[in-house]
């Protein structure tokens, strides 16, 4: 019955404009894999090829935004 419904999506807007800027968040030696990011939260999508910045909040993946370098999306992560 509920086949033919439409899916609502929450909508998850923070206003971090008056945050200041953090230093990026390295992860740990050991966790690095090669071609991937020396950051936590920051991924490299190859079909777009830039880098995105996605958090964790209640269970769910958040996408925060698309970068041009891995320095950018690792600060606004970190903010």
């Amino acid at each position: 019955a509920a086949l033919g419904k439409a899916r609502e999506q929450d909508s998850f807007i923070i206003d971090l404009s008056d945050v200041p800027p953090q230093p990026p968040i390295p992860k740990s030696a050991g966790r690095i894999k090669e071609g991937a990011s020396k950051y936590t939260g920051v991924t490299f999508h190859k079909r777009t090829e830039k880098w995105q910045a996605k958090i964790h909040i209640d269970g769910k993946q958040r996408h925060i935004g698309s970068y041009e370098n891995e320095e950018a999306a690792a600060a606004d992560y970190a903010r």
